[in-house]
Parts: structure tokens; sequence; C-alpha cells
């Protein structure tokens, strides 16, 4: 894939890139770091309120391990479309990244929440 000269020349994409991978990198570390398995064998995935009362469901360790997964992916693929998205129009390939910090930050919010009720 061709990346534009222009688009690594612009400010304001190397800003959002950095940020980018800064919010990766510390989501991706909240994860690893924080999520014991050790403690229990299964970990809360879900809470769906009904009519009874709360149920928060349970599920393997592997669905915490996936927000990383999703992150990484994520950033990535949001990086090399806004980088074909650049030339034909500015605007869409700034909001792209934009949009891609806002997911981290909810996804890092779900993720050490998620960790917490552990």
């Amino acid at each position: 894939m061709d990346i534009p000269k222009k688009f690594l020349h612009d400010r304001l994409v190397l800003l959002l890139i950095t940020v980018i991978s800064v919010l990766v990198v510390i989501g991706v570390s909240i994860v690893l770091l924080r999520f014991d398995v050790s403690r229990n064998p299964t970990t809360v995935v879900a809470y769906r309120p009904n009519v009874s009362g709360t149920q928060y469901i349970s599920g393997k360790p592997v669905d915490i391990y996936s927000l990383a997964i999703f992150m990484i992916l994520t950033s990535v693929a949001a990086i090399f479309i806004s980088a074909r998205v650049y030339e034909v129009k500015k605007p869409a390939a700034m909001f792209l990244l934009s949009a891609t910090v806002f997911l981290l930050v909810l996804s890092m919010i779900v993720a050490n929440s998620l960790i917490s009720i552990q």
C-alpha cells in the first residue's frame, strides 16, 4: 500500500496517530497487567439488567483478552483506511482518526470496569 507523502507530513494526522498509539499501549497494558486469571477462571463479560434484578454474564478469560486484540486491530485498520482516504477526502480521514481515538477511550473504560468487577 502506498501511503501519500502529504499524509505523514500533516501535523494533525501525526498528532492523532500518536494519540492512537499511546492509547493502544495504555489499553493493552491495562488488559494484560491488571487481568489475573488465577483469581477466577471465569470472568464477567457483560451486565444485563432484567426485570427481577441485575445479572452478570460470565465468560472465559479469552473474552477479556479479545478487548486488547480489538484495540490493536481497530487502530491499525483506521490508520490504513485513513491513509487511503486522505487524498480524496481529507476531512473524512481526520474524522476516522478522531473517531478511533474516541473508540479506544471507550474500550479502555469498558476493559477497566470489567476487570475491576472480577
